[in-house]
């Protein structure tokens, strides 16, 4: 029998495109959020008869009497370095399954530092970071070690949206996520351990599709992910490459805004104005996506920083790939449960054929060297 599917955040952008696909597949996910009306008239949209809860992230307990023992939690209540806490706490003190949707390098260190040694000891398996930030890098980047083998240390990943505008196809929450990773500390895996290091810091090229594109460094759940799988790694470097031509701009603007938020009250004025531009229209309209093609670069290379092996994805949106990569892997723990407990990358939590599959599954995949 299949263990009981939380989706918190269910009537967000992102978690009712979660709801639609789980629905579709067969499953039938318990819709939690703030709002009883708003659950019970996406449930009803959604064919009726699902089971709803009210549960509010500033409000623990209703979040922990939302979660039973061996349930798969599912969050999408970004931005989560305001509303994350409770549903992985939930899921730490009933010795569940979590995953979520955040990109949110500080929240993504918190899962794998702060949660990870009590979820392991709890028997909770934490998966954070289970949409397109940052699971398709995993898969391109651990295809690529696979080929390379054990002389590859060090490996690059490339995030790429093509076709489409990325920032303006954006969610309001995605934006606001945005401004807080902004502006907060951001982190790598170098010389064999993770170092804080300012967003944007770096800049690095990668040939998409005939051409050379630039992504400018981002913290991610692959510098902690990557190295669990391949102790041997020295280096993993991401970095997005949604910026075109301004890419050196915004690693230009990222080192002035690091300086300027180290004032006094600046870090709050620039919070609350980033806030506010989130909120401006032009976001995807509920229950749509935005479209255009993704495509995410892996390179593995040597102590020389030569390459050894490059695998590149190709696929649907970030949206999309969002809600069809929780869908699969929230009915797949479910059913099968996951590999081992505490914080987990996606290839040890599923094993890397069974990633391949959900990652094809949600719409990505593989085109060129594995």
């Amino acid at each position: 029998m299949s263990a009981r599917i939380v989706l918190f955040g269910a009537t967000g952008y992102t978690g009712t495109l979660t709801a639609e696909r789980l629905v579709a597949q067969g499953a039938r996910p318990v819709l939690a959020g703030r709002g009883e009306e708003r659950l019970r008239a996406l449930a009803e949209r959604l064919g009726g008869g699902l089971e709803v809860v009210q549960a509010d992230a500033l409000r623990r307990n209703s979040v922990f009497a939302a979660v039973g023992e061996g349930d798969v939690v599912v969050a999408t209540v970004g931005p989560f370095a305001k509303y994350g806490d409770a549903a992985v706490r939930a899921a730490i003190a009933a010795g569940a399954t979590y995953l979520d949707s955040t990109g949110e390098p500080q929240f993504i260190r918190r899962v794998f530092e702060e949660f990870g040694p009590p979820a392991r000891r709890a028997g909770a398996a934490l998966m954070t970071a289970m949409g397109y930030d940052w699971v398709p890098g995993s898969l391109a980047g651990a295809l690529a070690l696979e080929q390379a083998g054990e002389d590859a240390v060090a490996v690059d990943v490339g995030y790429f949206w093509l076709d489409g505008d990325p920032l303006g196809g954006m969610s309001e929450g995605t934006r606001e996520s945005m401004v807080g990773a902004l502006l907060g500390d951001s982190h790598a895996f170098r010389g064999g351990r993770i170092v804080r290091v300012r967003g944007a810091e770096e800049v690095r090229r990668f040939e998409v599709e005939g051409r050379l594109r630039e992504g400018v460094s981002v913290g991610s759940a692959e510098h902690f992910a990557l190295p669990a799988a391949y102790p041997h790694l020295q280096e993993v470097g991401v970095y997005l490459g949604w910026f075109g031509p301004l890419a050196r701009a915004v690693q230009a603007g990222s080192l002035a805004t690091s300086v300027a938020a180290r004032l006094p009250g600046v870090r709050g004025v620039l919070q609350r104005a980033g806030e506010r531009i989130a909120g401006l229209p032009g976001a995807p309209d509920p229950g749509t996506t935005p479209g255009g093609t993704s495509h995410v670069v892996g390179v593995a290379t040597n102590a020389a920083r030569e390459p050894l092996a490059e695998v590149h994805l190709s696929g649907v949106d970030g949206y999309a790939f969002t809600a069809g990569f929780l869908a699969w892997a929230a009915e797949h723990a479910a059913a099968h449960g996951v590999e081992g407990a505490g914080a987990l990358g996606p290839v040890e939590a599923f094993g890397l054929e069974t990633l391949r599959e959900g990652v094809e599954a949600a719409g990505i995949e593989v085109v060129s060297g594995a």
